[in-house]
């Protein structure tokens, strides 16, 4: 009996211990938790807040996101059964929404009920450039940049980026198998590099800058702390790199005179940087960043999609076949005529597999808003000074206007059914919407349906 109750004894402490730390964590996590949301809530509104948890101090449910990915939404959006829920990522309390008319509000409540805000990670990568600017400064940047997107622009693009798709189709044909998702990401960042930044197909070849790029990328949405083996740390080292071979590029071209130079988007805005520098907004340091900006953009609207396609169309040989047969309707089989942007865009069914592919895997996930007065959604408080973190992804995901979503059919966009136009224009909104719709929208279509047509003609 002394024994055990000598154990006991012994035991008494750990316990205790345990016990002790149970609840003062619960506390602190209690303690947390009021003090965000009645520190937060606007009191003149009588909506209450969305359902969901603010996670731990400080971090919230940080960690939990880059862990899960898109699962830690789709699971807490299933939980609270509701097309919004609230929770605490990179230092803000913030509300994540879906649905095609919430979308809606927030898209065209820009500079009225909400601003574009982005992670501070993420802003201290990229700079002021025209994904994060806002105000005067993201008007002029807009009118800047849509230069590189003009009609006459596209056309160019075709001419540019044929070549590397061709090559590298006949690549991948000569090998045994092909990791999809690695050879279109080599691929559509070899495009965009060159198409968009003007490098020389040479001076990106090897991948190394494509995996420089991918670091740079993975530090956008992490805590901005600047420690020994962080992505953040990772993406600070990765981006000297960029800006430095981007340095040279813009140097080569300083010395070529526009009429010997490749018309990508990089000569098309040095040919217009005078004019904007006149009123003290663009200089050659903001011009790398917005191409950074760019080449960001360019890329990570195609590859995921590009990855898609491959995969869906290894899968129903009928897809080809479809393409095939309007190709040689069109005549573009043969090239007889050539392969413009126009006669791209005529070719219905291939414009259809592009959109499917884009539906199944939308290029941008969502958007983050920061919130300037309270407003309601759905009956719910979207309170002031909150963010909101709106889901292009889980609106296409959830939506109830697409028969059998879960398929890939092209013909739902077909003029006998089209599904993306039931429940309004924000129920296909793959490229956003408002005065921050996405400008190069048409540039990532066309990619992809010069990579169809290629795989088409050159691969069985």
């Amino acid at each position: 009996m002394d024994g055990y109750l000598e154990v006991l004894g012994l035991l008494r402490m750990p316990v205790l211990i345990i016990v002790t730390s149970y609840i003062i964590a619960a506390a602190v996590y209690n303690c947390w938790y009021y003090y965000v949301i009645y520190s937060g809530i606007d009191r003149n509104c009588k909506a209450p807040l969305p359902p969901g948890g603010m996670g731990w101090p400080v971090i919230g449910e940080s960690f939990k996101l880059l862990t899960q990915g898109s699962k830690f939404y789709t699971e807490k959006f299933q939980r609270n059964n509701c097309r919004m829920f609230k929770t605490h990522l990179f230092g803000r309390p913030t509300i994540r929404i879906y649905g095609a008319e919430n979308l809606h509000t927030i898209l065209h409540g820009e500079n009225n009920i909400v601003e574009s805000q982005w992670p501070q990670s993420t802003k201290n990568l990229l700079g002021n450039v025209l994904t994060l600017s806002s105000g005067d400064r993201h008007t002029m940047l807009r009118r800047y940049v849509s230069r590189a997107f003009t009609h006459e622009a596209l056309q160019g693009y075709v001419e540019l980026s044929l070549p590397l798709i061709q090559d590298g189709i006949d690549s991948w044909c000569t090998e045994k198998s092909v990791l999809a998702f690695d050879a279109t990401r080599r691929l559509l960042f070899d495009i965009a590099a060159v198409v968009l930044c003007g490098f020389d197909h040479k001076e990106i070849e090897g991948g190394e800058m494509a995996d420089t790029f991918m670091d740079f990328t993975k530090g956008f949405f992490t805590l901005p702390f600047d420690l020994p083996g962080t992505p953040y740390r990772k993406a600070l080292l990765a981006k000297k790199i960029l800006l430095s071979r981007l340095d040279s590029v813009v140097e080569r071209k300083m010395k070529t005179s526009p009429e010997e130079d490749t018309q990508d988007a990089l000569r098309i805005l040095m040919d217009h940087v005078d004019e904007e520098a006149e009123g003290g907004h663009m200089t050659t340091e903001s011009l790398k960043a917005d191409m950074v900006d760019l080449l960001n953009a360019g890329f990570n609207t195609t590859s995921s999609a590009a990855t898609t396609l491959l995969y869906h169309i290894s899968r129903n040989p009928d897809l080809l076949k479809n393409i095939r047969q309007e190709l040689i309707q069109s005549g573009l089989i043969d090239r007889s005529n050539g392969l413009t942007f126009d006669r791209l865009v005529e070719c219905k069914y291939l414009t259809n597999v592009v959109r499917e592919g884009l539906r199944i895997a939308p290029p941008v996930g969502g958007g983050f808003r920061k919130v300037l007065k309270t407003f309601e959604l759905e009956g719910y408080q979207i309170p002031q000074g909150w963010t909101v973190l709106y889901s292009i992804r889980d609106t296409l995901s959830f939506s109830d206007s697409y028969f059998d979503r879960d398929q890939f059919d092209p013909d739902r966009f077909s003029p006998e059914r089209k599904e993306d136009q039931i429940g309004g224009r924000y129920n296909y909104p793959i490229f956003g919407g408002g005065s921050r719709s996405c400008m190069g929208k048409q540039f990532a279509q066309l990619i992809l349906r010069i990579l169809l047509v290629e795989l088409a003609e050159r691969a069985k």
